[in-house]
């Protein structure tokens, strides 16, 4: 009998560390994906200095590339183009060229999970 409750013990205990590390790992990509979001938008921002606003469709994931990537709705001079952004990746609609010199207007940001941010 005691053999027995050991071994509930013991499954218990591991199906208990197997929740707590798939909690802390979906907490730890969720802030990576917001971080690689944030980052994929002020290098996007520094490149097309008259963008408005962009909002994430959705979390990032790394493709067949290698590399990490996100769709982005990204407006500029009110219309909305739809893009991929990332560290190293652009893709997506055609964009209008920057205007010379550009506006020092401010970005709202809307991550996937909701939040905004205001760059400048």
């Amino acid at each position: 009998m005691t053999r027995g409750l050991g071994v509930v013990i013991g499954v218990m205990v591991a199906l208990l560390v197997v929740v707590v590390s798939c909690s802390a790992i979906g907490y730890t990509v969720k802030q990576t994906n917001l971080a690689n979001q944030k980052n994929a938008a002020i290098k996007f921002i520094s490149g097309w200095p008259d963008v408005e606003e962009i909002r994430f469709t959705q979390e990032g994931s790394v493709g067949g590339g290698g590399s990490w990537a996100v769709n982005a709705v990204v407006t500029i001079a009110g219309k909305e183009y739809q893009e991929i952004l990332g560290p190293h990746t652009l893709g997506g609609e055609p964009l209008p060229e920057p205007q010379t010199p550009p506006s020092a207007a401010s970005v709202t940001v809307i991550y996937s999970d909701g939040t905004t941010e205001v760059l400048k």
